[in-house]
């Protein structure tokens, strides 16, 4: 276990090399107001997703620069990283509840069952975004193919266990995507196609088994009548990006994979970019098409 500060001042509690599950965190000693609660009332634990698609949302500027460079690189000096989250689908939700009753009762088809996954605030499930409001969405089959060949000299890229990091109220839990002749991740376990692990990469999806799928508990939830907050967790996928290095995806594909999102607080935008209204987005999202098929037109 140690600690740091990111590029946004707040400390972090990290964990090298591993994906540590809710109950492995609770055995350590750390001092943390939400894992210590007692009361938090029984919920589903382990709800398995499998997630083809990823979404790297962004601001104005980092719009404009996307299309500019036909592609993604990463966001500073300071950081190696392309950062990439879970895209997950109504259908996704559909399917882990139904494989979470099954688990509970193979021979039943639970088809009366009430969705029941809705009922929770995990920001993993929710549509808003504290880091813009313009949001790409890619399969990650189709990411990973296009990081392949442009720096990986035809061989697979390679997907590992990077970290686990735990905020006041939020686990993250990183996957490392970096092509074969980089070596400063060779000590970091490979991601798994199967087993108990928290979350792996099969056949183009990425499994993941969401253990605090809300921050609060409401409805059949209660705790004596009470709200009761707690933390929640989500996986993001890390692309190892070099100095100088563009992911290029086809412009066309960028505009298809392109929509609008809420912005969501705290805005974790950097300064002077702020979070806009979904009608404000909407109208920079038309100008923005607007001039760039005039600009293919003149050329």
């Amino acid at each position: 276990m140690m600690k740091r500060k990111n590029d946004r001042e707040v400390e972090e509690t990290y964990f090298e090399k591993q994906h540590l599950t809710l109950s492995d965190l609770k055995k350590k000693a750390i001092e943390h107001g939400y894992l210590s609660k007692s009361n938090i009332a029984p919920y589903p634990e382990s709800v398995e997703l499998h997630v083809a698609k990823v979404s790297h949302v962004t601001g104005r500027r980092g719009l404009e620069g996307i299309f500019t460079d036909s592609g993604f690189r990463q966001p500073s000096d300071r950081s190696h990283f392309l950062w990439w989250e879970l895209s997950i689908t109504t259908d996704d939700i559909c399917s882990a509840e139904q494989r979470f009753l099954t688990s509970l009762s193979p021979s039943t088809q639970n088809h009366n069952q009430l969705p029941f996954l809705e009922y929770f605030t995990s920001k993993a499930f929710q549509n808003g975004s504290p880091y813009g409001n313009f949001r790409f969405t890619l399969s990650i089959k189709e990411l990973l193919y296009h990081y392949g060949a442009q720096f990986c000299h035809g061989q697979s890229p390679v997907l590992r266990v990077y970290e686990t990091v735990l905020y006041r109220q939020e686990i993250l839990y990183t996957i490392v995507v970096h092509p074969p002749n980089i070596r400063c991740y060779d000590d970091y376990p490979r991601l798994p196609g199967s087993g108990d692990g928290v979350c792996g990469y099969d056949k183009g999806s990425i499994w993941w088994r969401c253990q605090s799928p809300s921050e609060t508990y409401m409805h059949r939830f209660n705790v004596n009548g009470n709200r009761q907050f707690y933390v929640w967790d989500h996986v993001c996928v890390a692309f190892h990006m070099e100095p100088g290095w563009v992911l290029h995806v086809d412009q066309d594909r960028l505009y298809k994979r392109l929509n609008v999102c809420e912005g969501s607080h705290p805005c974790l935008l950097k300064p002077p970019e702020t979070l806009l209204s979904l009608a404000e987005a909407d109208n920079i999202l038309t100008y923005f098409k607007g001039r760039m098929v005039y600009a293919g037109a003149r050329d």
